[in-house]
């Protein structure tokens, strides 16, 4: 039987789709099934690290979130989760007491308040120095003198007190570590609640109590659900 031409045009039509749908459909295939094991992989390694980190291994665990980074650079929780390791670590190596040196100067000078800056630091390998005085001037010598030694100097006011919170060592490192992660993971997804609600911790566990507090309210305002953050906020609010 002798085909007329347009339908002779539309078999050869209908060949060209059947073969498009097997080549592309087949192509796409074994990509789903590239990424399905790529998944996979990054899901036990990811589970891996968490069970690394709830043990107590952070070395470990910073190790394996690492690797799964380098998979994912953009995956926003990857941060979060090996900032939240960094926090731990940074905060291991301070040892069991937070702060590792605190003392209020009611009467000291400056040049005073220098000298028992210089001895907390002598004493204090890693973790956090706090000092407290009502005098700004005093207050400025310490700030100016910690970060002279290398220090993390955050400094808050409250009423007529300053408080100077001084972070040295490997808790410095890893503190300021996980700051910055929990900062990318905002980067990558804004809305990422547990992210500030960790910026949250680590301002309040420096001192900085308003900078805290703005984060925690912003990470309940992304997740209302979170009723223990609700608590926590109002009793702060009181």
């Amino acid at each position: 039987m002798k085909l007329q031409l347009p339908t002779l045009i539309a078999v050869c039509v209908a060949i060209l789709l059947i073969g498009g749908i097997y080549f592309f459909g087949r192509d796409k295939a074994e990509l789903g099934i590239a990424v399905n094991l790529e998944s996979e992989e990054f899901k036990q390694l990811r589970t891996h690290a968490t069970d690394a980190f709830n043990a107590g291994k952070y070395k470990q665990a910073i190790e394996l979130y690492s690797t799964a980074l380098k998979m994912r650079p953009e995956n926003a929780e990857i941060y979060n989760d090996l900032g939240t390791v960094y926090y731990e670590q940074g905060l291991r190596y301070a040892g069991p007491s937070w702060p590792s040196w605190e003392k209020e100067l009611r009467e000291e000078t400056p040049n005073q308040a220098v000298e028992e800056l210089k001895a907390a630091v002598a004493k204090t390998t890693s973790g956090v120095i706090v000092l407290k005085t009502r005098d700004e001037a005093v207050a400025d010598a310490i700030e100016e003198h910690a970060k002279q030694l290398g220090g993390e100097v955050y400094r808050q006011r409250w009423e007529n007190e300053t408080t100077v919170n001084i972070l040295i060592g490997e808790t410095k490192a890893y503190l300021l570590r996980a700051r910055d992660h929990y900062y990318r993971a905002l980067d990558l997804k804004p809305t990422h609640s547990v992210a500030y609600r960790n910026l949250g911790s680590f301002f309040m566990k420096v001192g900085k109590t308003d900078s805290a507090l703005d984060h925690y309210q912003e990470a309940y305002k992304l997740d209302p659900r979170d009723t223990e953050l609700e608590e926590y906020l109002n009793q702060f609010r009181k």
